[in-house]
C-alpha cells in the first residue's frame, strides 16, 4: 500500500525524462481517477496586452484543514504531467494540517486538461515557457487571495509555494519574482540552474549506484555493451523486437535513450536498491541479464514505442501524454540533456551524446530548435538566484542535485541535503510512513520549524499592512 500511495503522490515518477510515460499515467489513473477539479479562466499570453484570448486551467482546492483567520495558503505547483490533487498524506497536506492551512494545486499549461490552444503544433507551443507558467501562477494566486479576502473578511494573504523538480524551480523562481504574492517557498529538488549538456546527471547515477556495490554498475555497463555489440553486428531489428518494437522509425540513439532511462529512472526516484538488487541477484550471463532488463522495463512501465520522433511529433492533444510538451520545454528552453558522464564510468551509451539530442529536437519539431540555457540563468539567477525565504531540499542520491542549490551564503536560504539510502528526487514531498529514514523525518521537521517562524512573522506583518495595495511593504520589514 505504501508504494501505491507514493505513486499517487508523485507527479513525475520512474522515468528519468521527468514526465510520465503513457503506460505509467494509465496505471496511475486506474489507482486514482482524480475527479475533484475546478476551473479557472487564464490568459493565453501574459506578455501581449493585445491578445485577449483565454483558456480554462484546471486546479484543486483543499480547504478542510483551513483556519481562515490564521491559516497560511499553500500553492502546490504542478508540472509536466496531469495535475493530481495532493493526497491526504502528502507532505504539502501534512503542512496544511500542522498550520491549519489551505492547499491549492494549479495544473501547468499544456499538460493534463489545461490547453491554451487546440493542438500541440510547434507554433502553438510558443506559449509554453517558464515565464508564462509563472505568470499563470501569479494571476491565479492573486485572484484567489482577493476572493478569500472578500469572502472571509481577512487581509490580502500571501502564499507559500511548494513544488518538486521543474515545479521546484518554478517555486523558487516565483518567490524571487513575485514576492508581493508569495512570502516563502519550498523548492524540492528544484532544477534552478538550467544546463544544456548535463553529463553530471549520468555521473551521479553511477555514484549513487555504487552504494550497492560495483557488481551493480559492472553488470549494467555490460548490458548496454552487449546491446551495442549486437546492434553493431547488424542485429538492431532483433534487439528492438526483443523489447516489443516492430516499426521502422527507431534510431540507435533512441534505443539507448530508452535503455538509459531504465537505470537512471530507478536511481532518480529512490529505487536504486530495487534496481541493483535485481541485477546482483541475476547471474552474470549475457542472456540472463538481457532477459532481466526486458522484464524490469515492463514492470516499470517503460515502452520502447514511446521513444521515436513520430511519437513525439504527434500534435494531437491527448491529456494522458506529456512527451511532446516536455520535449519542447527542454529543446526550446531549459535543456538538461542527459549525456554520458565525462569524469567517471558512464551508465549510458556514448551514442546519446549532445549531437543526438540536437538531431532529436530538430526531428520532433521540424525546425532548428536548441535551448539557450544561459538566457534563463540570466533571467532567474541560476545558482546565484536572489531573493529570500526559500528552502532548497535535495536527496543525496538524486542525479538532479547538481542543477539545484546545495549550499548558499544567503542567510534566509535553507539548503537541506537528505542523505540516506534511496533518498532521491523530491523524496521529502512523499507522505509520512513509519519506516521513513531518520534523516528524512529530521528534514521534514526542520522544514516545519522554518515555516513556523516565517508564518508567524507573516501574520504579524499582515496586521500592519493588510491590504493588497500595501502588501509589498511587508518585504521591507521581514
Amino acid at each position: 500500500m505504501k508504494y501505491i500511495l507514493i505513486a499517487i503522490l508523485l507527479l513525475t515518477v520512474v522515468t528519468a525524462r521527468l514526465h510520465l510515460t503513457e503506460t505509467q499515467e494509465k496505471r496511475l489513473n486506474e489507482l486514482d481517477p482524480n475527479p475533484n477539479h475546478q476551473w479557472y479562466t487564464q490568459r493565453v499570453d501574459h506578455h501581449n496586452p493585445q491578445l485577449k484570448e483565454t483558456f480554462q486551467q484546471r486546479y484543486f482546492d483543499n480547504d478542510k484543514y483551513w483556519d481562515s483567520e490564521t491559516g497560511p495558503l499553500f500553492l502546490y505547483i504542478c508540472g509536466e504531467a496531469i495535475c493530481r490533487e495532493p493526497a491526504d498524506n502528502s507532505f504539502v497536506v501534512n503542512l496544511a494540517k500542522k498550520f491549519n492551512g489551505r492547499v491549492l494545486a494549479l495544473e501547468h499549461r499544456f499538460y493534463g486538461m489545461s490547453h491554451p490552444r487546440p493542438d500541440w503544433s510547434t507554433e502553438n507551443l510558443q506559449f509554453l515557457t517558464p515565464d508564462q507558467a509563472l505568470a499563470d501562477l501569479a494571476q491565479f494566486a492573486s485572484d484567489k487571495s482577493r476572493e478569500f479576502s472578500a469572502e472571509h473578511g481577512i487581509p490580502f494573504r500571501r502564499w507559500i509555494t511548494v513544488g518538486g523538480s521543474y515545479p521546484g524551480a518554478l517555486s523558487a523562481w516565483f518567490r524571487a519574482k513575485y514576492p508581493h504574492i508569495a512570502f516563502a517557498s519550498l523548492s524540492s529538488s528544484g532544477i534552478v540552474n538550467t544546463i544544456t549538456d548535463y553529463d553530471e546527471y549520468d555521473g551521479q547515477v553511477y555514484a549513487s549506484s555504487l552504494k550497492s556495490g560495483e557488481e551493480c554498475t559492472d553488470k549494467w555497463r555490460s548490458i548496454f555493451s552487449s546491446f551495442e555489440d549486437k546492434i553493431n553486428s547488424g542485429l538492431a531489428s532483433d534487439v528492438y523486437e526483443f523489447f516489443g518494437y516492430f516499426g521502422n522509425d527507431l534510431t540507435v540513439g533512441d534505443f539507448f535513450n530508452f535503455l538509459a532511462d531504465i537505470s537512471a529512472g530507478s536511481v532518480q526516484y529512490g529505487k536504486r536498491s530495487k534496481f541493483c538488487d535485481g541485477l546482483i541477484n541475476t547471474e552474470f550471463k549475457e542472456q540472463d541479464l538481457l532477459n532481466w532488463t526486458l522484464e524490469y522495463s515492463k514492470e516499470e512501465g517503460l515502452d520502447l514505442n514511446e521513444y521515436t520522433v513520430p511519437y513525439f511529433a504527434n500534435t494531437t492533444i491527448d491529456y494522458i501524454k506529456a512527451g511532446r510538451q516536455w520535449s519542447y520545454q527542454i529543446c526550446a528552453h531549459i535543456g538538461f540533456f542527459q549525456t554520458p558522464a565525462k569524469s567517471v564510468p558512464s551508465m549510458r551509451s556514448q551514442t546519446i551524446a549532445i549531437d543526438y539530442w540536437r538531431d532529436l529536437c530538430q526531428g520532433i519539431f521540424g525546425i532548428d530548435l536548441f535551448p539557450d540555457t544561459d538566457h534563463w540563468n540570466k533571467l532567474f539567477g541560476g545558482k546565484e538566484i536572489t531573493g529570500s525565504k526559500i528552502i532548497f531540499t535535495n536527496g543525496g542520491e538524486d542525479p538532479w542535485q547538481h542543477s539545484s542549490i546545495m549550499e548558499s551564503e544567503n542567510p534566509t536560504f535553507h539548503p537541506i541535503v537528505i542523505d540516506c539510502d534511496n533518498c532521491a528526487h523530491c523524496v521529502d514531498l512523499h507522505g509520512d510512513f513509519p519506516d521513513d529514514a531518520p534523516e528524512l523525518t529530521a528534514a521534514r521537521d526542520q522544514i516545519k520549524g522554518i515555516f513556523q517562524d516565517w508564518i508567524s512573522e507573516e501574520l504579524n506583518l499582515e496586521r500592519i499592512y493588510p491590504s493588497e495595495v500595501k502588501v509589498g511593504l511587508r518585504e521591507f520589514l521581514s
